[in-house]
């Protein structure tokens, strides 16, 4: 071919340098190679290899040579019958076989050539004149062309059938190709009771081999079950519906349980159609079988997961709830069904064991007493427990219940129960190894795999949860009785509030304390209710306001809060009671208060006794101010006498005398002050004061007392407050007298003047280098007659009073009053009052008042 387009380009290249006929000859040749291309392509088209030769003879090659070596042989045997049968007249025939043989051997394209080739022979040596091309006669003529037309058509029809049936063969092979890589199992039966053609699925499904057929002349292998489990009757076989004429597609597919002989199952959800020939007539049936078995068992296990998840979450009593679940697997799940629980030495105690036969229960029992598991076992429930890890025994064989037997006693138990299947799954919660269930399979003979070993371990799981979960319970349900009989035993009332201000626990004392006869009554009544039926006052017998409940403090956010409260119940005669009211929060995780907890102490004997204590005090304190003040008047007459006579010494006498009587006179006058605090009568001349002229006239004043110290006055407020300024002079003058005094080896006080950050106090504070207060004593130094107790601090007698009259005067200016100090490094007392242009000012007319 490359020659002959040489030949044509050639052909082109003369053409085109020849100035004469340059366009025509150029077409012609165009035309001629089209031409030339196309019967190629038809030639290539109609050549194909024989099936029945092999590589390298198959080559479409080799059709040629056979099509003209074929006639060539074929002629020579015409010569010879010819020459022997002188009255032969079908030489044709012969070459025409010739023609029909390559045809269907090697296509259109070589019984072409093959045909060409015998006209060429027949017309050369048998049409007269021999050994020429030409034909003498019409009829020669004819027969010639009727030679190449029947040729030409037997060449066309014959390649055209064999094409067809290689297209077939092809076709076939995909077809069976397809067929047997389809994943479900499909089977073609036959109307005349041939055996089935399957699949490779099919095969599998039924546990055939690869060259196996289905033995239509014995019974079937398998068994087939309704959804249900029960057999299915053989009229309703899905090959039977669809050998009658049933369709199995959409809601008429049938979903049946595969049970073979060996023990698999399989669920299968089968369709299928029959097949009608031409006429009507039923020749087979297609029936297809997929595989649902693991969307069955995942819905399966998913509902079996649900009832066991219900039944767990039903009750916290773990013993009753396995012994719920062990009913549900047996025999659902297992023949028997046990579950140990391992101790912390690692012994097991057999909690449950489940059988259909209940007289096996008792003999399971006594059999594990007899045969307790030893906790040293390599394999099993002590294996498990070390590892974490479940155990499958897919097919228990009499060899490995020889070698887990202990004894021959044991062993021939083993063959009694008659293991076919066992699972082992460890009880986990919390990343604890709680003990182990067991699934044994006997005498169904199923057999546990994968699916089974997973949906046993989520049961372990979620038995295993509830277990920690009904144990975390007991414990807490113990912890809160002992708790409960703690609290009920203690001498205080006990309520604890939640975030809605409604009480959710108390103890017979605060029910008691409240005037209720049992617990359940007060905390079925409302707390709001509870305060409404109480008059509450504080300290100084004013309203105590609700807001300032510590427990509601507590719930507002404040760390910690406590009050002295006296209540009486105005719907009963009760005598008026007192408690000192302690609260704090309880906080969560993330720092939210979720309840608080209110301590109640009974106070009432302690208030009625210092009530006594102080109308004495008061009483006393009037009864001496009388003859205390006649006392000094004396003294100063004596004084004036004395001095008239020059006695010295009795003049020292009486001035020493004067001293004391002026400390007792502040005595009572402090004594008197508590009494007005505690009733409510200190009287208060509320102006605006100076803050810097206080402090410094009183400093100035309390210098010219004291010859030990430097009183060091520093800063300034350049601020106003509204206030008593005798009473703040008092509170001063205590501050700077106490910093001389607890300072005897110190030579200075600084008393410091400034303002807060907010500029809205005004803060003075009083410095000294004496002895310095522990921490531990820094609330108690405020409260009433409280002394400090260490040996270094009793050297400097006093009452303990100074300081509680001082705090009680700045908390009704509104302000405060504190202490930072350590043993041995001095002391530095604040007092905090609102200035004259703050809040306080609102409260300008209540002060006055």
């Amino acid at each position: 071919m490359l020659s002959e387009v040489a030949e044509v380009m050639s052909e082109e290249q003369f053409a085109s340098s020849s100035p004469i006929g340059n366009g025509s000859k150029r077409g012609q040749l165009r035309s001629i190679t089209r031409l030339y291309q196309t019967v190629f392509r038809w030639f290539q088209a109609n050549t194909f290899s024989p099936k029945f030769l092999a590589s390298p003879w198959s080559h479409p090659v080799f059709g040629y040579l056979v099509a003209m070596l074929g006639q060539a042989l074929a002629v020579t045997a015409i010569i010879l019958i010819v020459h022997g049968l002188p009255s032969f007249r079908f030489p044709e025939a012969i070459v025409l076989l010739i023609v029909l043989l390559v045809a269907f051997g090697w296509g259109a394209g070589p019984s072409l050539v093959a045909t060409l080739v015998g006209a060429v022979l027949l017309t050369f040596l048998f049409v007269p004149p021999i050994f020429s091309f030409a034909v003498a006669q019409v009829v020669d003529l004819f027969g010639v062309i009727l030679y190449l037309v029947v040729g030409l058509t037997l060449s066309i029809l014959a390649s055209q059938t064999q094409q067809a049936r290689y297209r077939l063969e092809v076709l076939s092979t995909r077809l069976e190709t397809i067929f047997e890589a389809i994943t479900d199992a499909v089977f073609i039966l036959d109307a005349q009771g041939a055996p089935p053609r399957v699949n490779a699925a099919a095969r599998a499904l039924l546990g055939l081999a690869e060259d196996e057929q289905i033995d239509t002349t014995r019974a079937p292998s398998f068994d087939l079950l309704d959804e249900l489990g029960r057999p299915l009757p053989y009229e309703a076989w899905p090959e039977m519906r669809l050998r009658r004429g049933e369709t199995l597609q959409g809601e008429a597919t049938a979903d049946v349980l595969f049970r073979a002989r060996d023990g698999r199952t399989r669920y299968l959800s089968v369709s299928g159609a029959p097949v009608y020939n031409a006429y009507g007539a039923m020749h087979g049936a297609v029936l297809v079988c997929h595989d649902v078995t693991e969307r069955k068992r995942a819905e399966e296990h998913a509902q079996f997961l649900a009832e066991i998840s219900t039944f767990l979450a039903s009750s916290l009593d773990y013993t009753a709830t396995l012994a719920t679940i062990a009913r549900l697997m047996v025999p659902r799940l297992a023949d028997w069904f046990a579950v140990d629980l391992v101790d912390a030495e690692g012994h097991f105690e057999l909690i449950e064991v489940e059988h259909t036969d209940q007289s096996k229960v008792q003999w399971a029992k006594e059999l594990r007493k007899n045969y307790p598991i030893d906790p040293n076992a390599l394999t099993g429930a002590p294996n498990v427990v070390r590892t974490g890890k479940a155990e499958l025994y897919t097919d228990i064989s009499d060899e490995m219940l020889v070698a887990m037997a202990r004894n021959t006693e044991e062993l021939a138990l083993a063959r009694q129960v008659g293991y076919t299947s066992v699972m082992i799954i460890p009880l986990v919660a919390r990343s604890e190894i709680l003990g182990v269930i067991t699934f044994v399979s006997a005498e169904s003979g199923r057999k546990y795999y994968s699916p089974d070993l997973a949906l046993a371990e989520e049961v372990g799981r979620r038995a295993g949860v509830a277990i920690d979960n009904a144990r975390l319970y007991r414990e807490v349900q113990q912890a809160r009785d002992q708790l409960d009989i703690i609290l009920q035993s203690v001498a205080d009332g006990i309520v604890v509030y939640d975030t809605n201000n409604r009480i959710i626990y108390a103890n017979d004392v605060a029910a008691g304390m409240t005037g209720f006869t049992s617990v359940q009554d007060m905390m079925n009544t409302p707390s709001t209710a509870i305060v409404d039926k109480f008059a509450l006052i504080n300290e100084w017998k004013h309203p105590f306001p609700l807001s300032q409940l510590p427990h509601r403090r507590v719930l507002a956010g404040e760390r910690e809060a406590q009050a002295i409260i006296g209540y009486h119940d105005t719907t009963t005669e009760q005598p008026e009671r007192w408690s000192l009211t302690k609260s704090r929060p309880v906080i969560d995780e993330y720092g939210k208060v979720v309840f608080a907890i209110t301590i109640i102490h009974d106070m009432t004997a302690r208030i009625l006794a210092e009530q006594r204590k102080d109308e004495f005090i008061s009483m006393a304190s009037h009864e001496l101010k009388t003859p205390v003040t006649s006392l000094k008047g004396f003294t100063h007459v004596l004084q004036r006498r004395l001095t008239k006579l020059g006695d010295e010494q009795g003049l020292h006498f009486l001035a020493r005398m004067d001293a004391q009587l002026d400390r007792l006179t502040k005595l009572i006058s402090d004594l008197l002050d508590i009494s007005r605090m505690q009733v409510g009568k200190l009287s208060l001349d509320v102006e605006a004061v100076d803050v810097d002229a206080l402090v410094s006239e009183t400093v100035e004043n309390l210098q010219a007392a004291t010859s030990t110290h430097r009183l060091i006055m520093e800063g300034r407020t350049e601020a106003q407050v509204l206030g008593d300024k005798d009473r703040l002079g008092q509170v001063l003058i205590n501050l700077v007298t106490n910093a001389v005094k607890y300072s005897p080896n110190a030579d200075r006080v600084i008393v410091h003047l400034s303002t807060d950050e907010d500029q809205q106090h005004a803060v003075i504070s009083v410095q000294d280098f004496g002895i310095g207060i522990a921490e531990t004593h820094h609330q108690n130094i405020f409260e009433q007659f409280y002394q400090v107790t260490d040996s270094e601090g009793k050297t400097y007698p006093g009452l303990g009073i100074g300081l509680h009259i001082s705090q009680e005067i700045v908390k009704r200016h509104h302000g405060r009053m504190w202490v930072e100090s350590r043993k041995g490094e001095g002391a530095t007392f604040y007092v905090a009052l609102p200035l004259i242009n703050g809040k306080v000012t609102d409260e300008l007319p209540d002060a006055r008042s």
